[in-house]
């Protein structure tokens, strides 16, 4: 069988940040608006454990890992990191690429043959675009043997949550087979309602070993971070973004998921690159006139 490589999505390479920050405005906000990995303990820490799982042995019980967490605190982010560290080899002298891990999005429903489908696409390999559910498990079994692949990566795995109680059975079993079958771990990722997922099945909470990413508070750790995204940062001037008053109004704007503090001070940045400023102060962050995340999910007002 002949297999193309697939493509991902994968974290932007190293950038000379001095060269970026010497460069014009127009550049400066592109950097900025592209965005930046930040390797924060517990990111490192995760990957780490990713990094064990994908090197263990075959065994008939593979060890397994959820990340959860609340939505938009960088689950994703570890996911794409972890693939980017781990490319596919083309091994133009075989018969397929080789993909040590493979990344979807779970279906909005618990459906197998969709997860299936999901899965061949990511490697780009054919597939009967009419076939059964079981089909289409027999066929990703085939495939993901022959690339060696010893890790498969579930985003919003939440999702098994939906739909009817034997739909979910359903779901459930295929994976624990497809674990079980080809000998791989499985690193799902979702927000804290995946719990119920692992938890209404005994077989499934003993293999996966739950790895939280809590919100980001005031304090230590949150100074290392906002220290970590101000370096990566294009500014002239420094901003001490980790000082208690800095610290304590991001988080009041952000409320502690890394993706809203990273929008935050994006917005901010750029807001500092086109006034000349080239610093982040209080003023600039109540400038960009932020809706906190809990105020968006209130209901507007009617009068």
């Amino acid at each position: 069988m002949t297999m193309t490589d697939r493509r991902t999505t994968s974290p932007r390479e190293p950038v000379d940040i001095a060269a970026v920050t010497a460069a014009d405005a127009a550049a400066r906000i592109l950097h900025v608006r592209q965005g930046v990995w930040v390797g924060y303990e517990r990111a490192k820490q995760i990957l780490a454990r990713m990094d064990e799982l994908l090197d263990h042995p075959p065994i008939d019980r593979m060890p397994n890992m959820l990340i959860v967490g609340p939505s938009n605190n960088g689950k994703t982010q570890i996911l794409r990191r972890f693939l980017s560290k781990h490319p596919v080899d083309p091994n133009p002298k075989g018969d397929a690429a080789i993909i040590p891990a493979v990344m979807v999005g779970a279906p909005p429903t618990p459906d197998i043959g969709d997860l299936c489908v999901r899965i061949l696409e990511a490697i780009h390999a054919p597939y009967k675009a009419v076939a059964t559910a079981v089909e289409r498990i027999r066929t990703v079994k085939k495939i993901l043997g022959q690339t060696e692949t010893r890790m498969l990566l579930i985003d919003d795995i939440q999702h098994m949550l939906t739909g009817g109680a034997m739909k979910q059975r359903e779901f459930r079993n295929a994976i624990k087979d497809l674990a079980n079958e080809l000998k791989i771990s499985i690193v799902g990722a979702g927000i804290d309602e995946a719990h119920i997922v692992f938890a209404t099945d005994p077989q499934l909470s003993n293999r996966f070993h739950p790895e939280p990413l809590p919100l980001w508070r005031p304090g230590t750790e949150l100074g290392r971070l906002l220290d970590t995204i101000e370096r990566k940062l294009p500014l002239r001037a420094p901003s001490g973004l980790k000082t208690p008053e800095l610290m304590q109004r991001i988080a009041f704007m952000t409320e502690g998921p890394i993706g809203e503090i990273y929008a935050v001070v994006s917005l901010a940045a750029i807001s500092a690159i086109r006034d000349g400023s080239e610093r982040i102060t209080l003023e600039s962050l109540d400038a960009i006139n932020w809706t906190r995340p809990s105020e968006r999910k209130a209901r507007p007002s009617l009068k």
